[in-house]
């Protein structure tokens, strides 16, 4: 069965993108027993750092297996790649993973377990952005500047039930990388002016690639992050944003995506879950016991992991607790 592909993106940082992206590959691996890739595609590294830490990405960077080490092979121009993904996936990351590494390839064939692997990304990756632009329309290159990561990295999905791109915040050939191999796009945003600005942005250019490319490629929705109930700012956006994302995608040719009922509240523990260093027992303890209207911070995941099942089935869900609460709030 083909894996299910989603980019995160939003022209916004600071939208928990990464902390979304990782959330909810722990989530999948941990508590539903799949196995999930995450590549990390963004420059800042965030969600390498998240779930292999510092050590452990120097290693990769400098055994040239990330994935700006493929776009350096691209750039290049003479059809030589060094780049491997079978060696640069790093299998069974996240403090949450039990297995060891070397441990996986001896466990029987018929077990069935959860597991992240991650291909990692590299600072290196802005000098490739700034870069890229220079093999566009040159037909001298063996690949496109849009097809490096769907040759190279996508024979590899197979062995995965979802592969998770956290994309960088722009629509360059990088990101542009990562929506080539893409079923679905979701939109993790803060509900401010500052954070949906991009919105339309996101919708139409999207469009016109997947028109050009011919892509499958549809936005699952848009997922509401760090939402604070005291702020007016916050409930407002909350109240607009639903016509806001119709008039965004109107001319896009396709339906409007809808906010999805999960909406992840602001805590403590979800930014300390992005600390790789900590050594959680377990998942509860990772993302948080602690209540958040009237539920435990951690069951959010869940809700989320729940809700992205759903609608790549193409259901539809009731309000979460915490979504009830918010849109009640917003009212006020």
């Amino acid at each position: 069965m083909a894996p299910q592909v989603i980019s995160f993106i939003n022209l916004k940082g600071g939208v928990a993108k990464t902390t979304a992206t990782v959330q909810l590959a722990d989530t999948l691996a941990f508590m539903k027993q799949k196995r999930v890739l995450v590549i990390d595609l963004d420059p800042q590294t965030n969600a390498t750092l998240a779930l292999i830490g510092e050590d452990r990405w120097e290693q990769a960077d400098d055994d040239g297996q990330t994935l700006a080490h493929l776009f350096l092979d691209l750039l290049r121009g003479d059809g030589m790649f060094t780049f491997d993904a079978t060696q640069a996936i790093i299998r069974g990351v996240s403090n949450l993973n039990r297995v060891p590494p070397q441990m996986i390839d001896q466990l029987p064939p018929q077990t069935r377990y959860g597991r992240v692997d991650l291909l990692p990304s590299s600072i290196r990756l802005i000098d490739v952005q700034d870069r890229m632009q220079d093999i566009a329309g040159r037909s001298h290159y063996s690949v496109g500047p849009m097809e490096a990561v769907k040759k190279f990295v996508a024979p590899a999905f197979s062995a995965y039930d979802y592969v998770l791109i956290d994309c960088p915040p722009n629509l360059g050939f990088v990101t542009q990388n990562g929506l080539e191999v893409s079923d679905h796009y979701l939109i993790p945003t803060i509900p401010d002016r500052l954070s949906t600005y991009g919105i339309p942005q996101i919708a139409s250019r999207i469009a016109q690639i997947r028109r050009a490319r011919d892509l499958r490629l549809r936005c699952l929705g848009v997922l509401i992050t760090k939402y604070q109930s005291q702020s007016a700012q916050h409930r407002q956006g909350l109240q607009r944003l639903p016509e806001d994302l119709k008039r965004a995608f109107e001319t896009t040719g396709e339906d409007t995506p809808p906010i999805l009922t999960t909406v992840l509240p602001q805590t403590n523990a979800s930014a300390e879950a992005m600390t790789s260093d900590r050594a959680p027992a377990n998942y509860r303890e990772k993302y948080g016991s602690g209540v958040v209207a009237g539920q435990a911070a951690y069951k959010y995941g869940l809700d989320l992991a729940d809700e992205i099942k759903d609608l790549l089935g193409g259901q539809t869900r009731a309000p979460s607790p915490f979504s009830q609460w918010a849109q009640t709030m917003g009212g006020r």
